[in-house]
């Protein structure tokens, strides 16, 4: 089984000199020689982002370099829940991938750099067009089922209709059967931390803290927050 992560835009790098060739390096030099073509204005313009980010961004891009792992780079309110340095490497390498809009699809010990660029960043092409097709054959290919614990910013990345593997949905909602985005963000790291620990992947009975599984709907489990 495959889980699936959205990225972070909270990043630090983690030096590292050991990491797995990125899957799709052809298209992400694509993309990323178009942001390198970028000045500061441009920056902030496209991205609608402050002037210390949009310098921020700037640098990462003229100083880009792969040596961090992707792993252990995203450091976001998922992965703190997470807690990828405590986790086995083996598991998350066989079992996680994390969607990227610079790189696609990422496994974990890919050697990535600090980078910002969201799905709906304004380049001159669109994101989802170029990189639907190339994910959703690799996942085909895969030939495993998805867990996706990823936003639907990054699972619009695959094509629904070409997918041939099935796909289960976690949702993660308070009492009032709402979702409240830091608190589901908390949820699918430590509910992706507990699958990988226990590799067992029955759906409806992971316990994380602060949530009880529910109901299914469909190929979607739900869990309710208790406080």
């Amino acid at each position: 089984m495959i889980i699936l992560l959205s990225p972070t835009k909270k990043q630090v790098r983690h030096p590292h000199n050991d990491g797995s060739a990125l899957l799709f390096n052809d298209t992400k030099e694509q993309i990323l020689d178009h942001l390198k073509s970028f000045d500061e204005t441009d920056i902030k313009s496209r991205y609608k982002i402050s002037d210390s980010l949009t310098q921020k961004t700037l640098t990462d891009l003229q100083h880009y370099q792969e040596n961090s792992i992707a792993l252990y780079t995203y450091t976001g309110e998922a992965f703190k829940s997470l807690d990828a340095k405590t986790i086995p490497i083996e598991s998350a390498q066989k079992h996680l991938r994390i969607f990227s809009a610079l790189y696609g699809l990422l496994e974990p010990t890919h050697l990535i750099s600090e980078y910002r660029l969201d799905m709906l960043t304004r380049l001159d092409f669109n994101l989802y067009d170029l990189w639907r097709p190339i994910v959703t054959e690799y996942l085909n290919n895969l030939n495993q089922p998805i867990v996706n614990l990823a936003s639907h910013e990054f699972f619009n990345i695959i094509d629904t209709d070409a997918i041939k593997v099935p796909i289960y949905q976690v949702q993660f909602l308070n009492k009032n059967h709402k979702v409240v985005s830091a608190q589901a963000k908390k949820a699918r790291g430590a509910f992706t931390r507990e699958l990988l620990i226990s590799q067992q992947f029955k759906l409806d009975q992971v316990e994380i803290e602060d949530y009880t599984f529910s109901h299914k709907e469909n190929h979607t489990f739900i869990y309710i927050r208790n406080t």
